[in-house]
């Protein structure tokens, strides 16, 4: 893994800031508390996608029930496009 050093160019109150958050986030220095910060960021915009993936899904028709019938339907569609593509590969 790479070291990623982040010069000290941050106001005093900032700087403040951090030292405190370090303390109070349990953390061992500063460059374990950024990590922690970009993890929560990483989570964050993750959780947004999902998010707005779910409400795409909401948003795009009346719910269809996944009835058993529902299932060997698409199967019998994946089967036949299977099929099709692998008469495609013989020919």
């Amino acid at each position: 893994m790479s070291t990623l050093t982040v010069p000290r160019i941050l106001p005093q109150t900032l700087d403040e800031f951090v030292e405190q958050q370090v303390v109070e986030e349990g953390c061992a220095d500063e460059s374990a508390y950024f990590a922690k910060l970009a993890e929560a960021e990483r989570q964050r915009k993750t959780t947004a996608y999902y998010e707005r993936e779910i409400q795409r899904g909401l948003d795009s028709g009346p719910p269809i029930p996944l009835t058993p019938e529902f299932w060997d339907k698409i199967r019998e569609e994946v089967e036949q496009r299977l099929q099709a593509k692998q008469a495609e590969k013989s020919a």
